[in-house]
């Protein structure tokens, strides 16, 4: 049994002592770099970004979109990697590192990428989905006879096949 506080709490190795596990570091700065392009550019920049240029107003929304990219994207994307890089922590342990009060942005940022996340996958499940049904002889979308567009599981007709 220990008699004082002091001989109870000289079991515990100070906090110089304790060991941490070493982080990984880069090997060369072209893997850095192949690695934050590997995480900004995404099936959105390819996929979306021209239809929504197109859909917006072609290049008139080009305008706002470089607006916004180079006054909050890319400021941003250089504190995002800054942080990361002075801290050498996650995406919530860096902001708790910096203030515990901002541990909140870290948790915000999570929930706000594992939203989107869902809305990836579902993309890519399309894409997969169609890819699959590409390599059949008969395409299941290229005739007016297939139960999801004659309407005849309502009774109805409604959907003229064109002629091909």
């Amino acid at each position: 049994m220990h008699d004082t506080l002091s001989d109870f709490y000289s079991d515990v190795p100070p906090a110089s002592e304790e060991k941490m596990e070493e982080r990984g570091q880069w090997g060369n700065k072209l893997e850095f770099v192949l690695s934050v392009a590997g995480s900004i550019i995404g099936l959105g920049n390819m996929w979306r970004f021209p239809y929504l240029c197109y859909k917006n107003g072609g290049g008139a929304f080009l305008i706002p979109y470089l607006i916004f990219l180079f006054t909050c994207g890319v400021p941003v994307f250089f504190l995002e990697v800054a942080l990361g890089q002075y801290t050498s922590q996650g995406g919530i342990t860096c902001w708790r590192k910096i203030s515990p009060l901002f541990e909140g942005l870290g948790y915000g940022t999570q929930v706000i990428v594992t939203l989107l996340n869902f809305y990836y996958i579902i993309v890519l499940a399309w894409g997969i989905f169609y890819l699959y049904y590409s390599f059949s002889w008969d395409l299941p979308w290229s005739s007016c006879n297939n139960t999801w567009n004659t309407g005849k599981e309502r009774g109805e007709n409604r959907l003229k096949c064109p002629v091909l």
